[in-house]
């Protein structure tokens, strides 16, 4: 049993950090064998997530994850299992595109190297050792197919990264590559039958959807009931809470700025309308993205994140974290703007068309979308 890649939450919200524990501690009771990394891994730094493999007890494996410092890898490249008598071995690869994980040099003394030099690598030693080998890809399904061209030797590619997957097994010239989906919510099974010589002579692979209702374990539900109430505790005492309006210096070169302040900014005051609108599809505008490999085709960022066409005036696609997903400002206009003057202008048709076109939205109605995403009332707090 494998997982690849990205099994951690998001950067933000914060409670997102006391739900990948829960998460660990849900794989180990699974009986999870072997992970590798992905980049939502380091969601929390280095430390929080060497501390919390410790509690998974499964093998993690990496070969192109490497430590700044001494230029060492963070995690062995692959581990050899013996299933049934048959040499087993698991490779681990993330992802190189810079813009992803560039980050981590700067970040936590860590950096990637190129996935394909790393599988060419470690491939003969494998070989060597093995009767199958197997690479834990999170590269996503576009990237994994090439990949398996170009290092054809791997007999099995099991491919993480993004909300897509491969109904059934497929094959690349003689490499068999499996994507089993994301969040849990399906599981990817692959059947194999074996010559006298361990060789693959036939498989079978499916990529299953899971169910909301079914058996239960006692130890997850107990698990995920003393998460939910620790959240439901932290959301109460953030409600008696008292925000005071930040003071904005009365500059004339401050009046006059204008710039997208972000969903945390208009939840100090508006806590009742964040929640709502926190259940909303437009709060989860950006995961749509990472999910099907488009987080930064600059054809859909417009309308996934929050002011991108404005901040983003050069040819970039780097959005910061805070501006992920349709927020208030999307709609209402730039924060700076509705703090100067404390009004907030009901939203025309014209804005939501900007978005919701005839091509993306065929179906859509003004009248209808406004009962689905009506926030409600909210006092402002002073």
């Amino acid at each position: 049993m494998v997982d690849l890649g990205d099994f951690f939450g998001n950067r933000v919200p914060t409670t997102e950090k006391s739900r990948s524990r829960v998460v660990m501690d849900c794989m180990r009771i699974a009986g999870y064998d072997v992970a590798t990394i992905g980049e939502k891994e380091m969601n929390y730094g280095l430390g929080f997530l060497m501390e919390q493999l410790r509690e998974g007890k499964f093998d993690v494996v990496s070969a192109n994850f490497y430590n700044k410092e001494d230029s060492t890898l963070l995690f062995d490249p692959y581990v050899v299992k013996d299933i049934g008598g048959i040499k087993v071995g698991l490779l681990g690869l993330m992802d190189d595109d810079p813009r992803r994980v560039g980050v981590f040099e700067q970040l936590e003394k860590a950096y990637v190297t190129s996935y394909v030099d790393a599988a060419r690598a470690y491939l003969p030693e494998l070989t060597k050792k093995c009767d199958i080998v197997v690479a834990l890809a999170h590269v996503g399904l576009g990237s994994a197919r090439k990949f398996a061209e170009q290092v054809p030797d791997f007999d099995i590619v099991l491919v993480g990264h993004g909300g897509d997957r491969t109904p059934m097994a497929e094959k690349i010239g003689e490499t068999i590559l499996v994507k089993s989906g994301s969040k849990s919510s399906s599981v990817g099974t692959l059947v194999l039958s074996l010559n006298d010589e361990n060789r693959i002579v036939a498989f079978d692979g499916t990529s299953q959807s899971l169910k909301k209702f079914g058996r239960k374990n006692l130890e997850v539900q107990t698990l995920v009931k003393g998460h939910e109430d620790r959240a439901k505790a932290r959301d109460r005492l953030l409600a008696k809470r008292r925000y005071r309006m930040p003071v904005i210096p009365q500059r004339p070169e401050v009046l006059a700025a204008e710039g997208y302040l972000g969903w945390e900014t208009c939840m100090i005051c508006h806590s009742g309308i964040y929640e709502r609108w926190s259940d909303d599809p437009h709060a989860h505008a950006f995961a749509t993205l990472a999910e099907g490999d488009k987080w930064n085709d600059p054809k859909c960022l417009p309308c996934h994140v929050t002011g991108y066409e404005v901040a983003s005036k050069q040819d970039s696609t780097d959005v910061k974290p805070e501006m992920w997903n349709v927020q208030c400002e999307a709609c209402h206009g730039m924060g700076t703007k509705h703090r100067r003057d404390g009004t907030m202008k009901p939203v025309p048709e014209s804005v939501c068309l900007r978005c919701h076109t005839p091509e993306w939205s065929p179906d859509w109605d003004y009248t209808e979308a406004l009962k689905k995403i009506d926030h409600g009332k909210d006092e402002a707090l002073h």
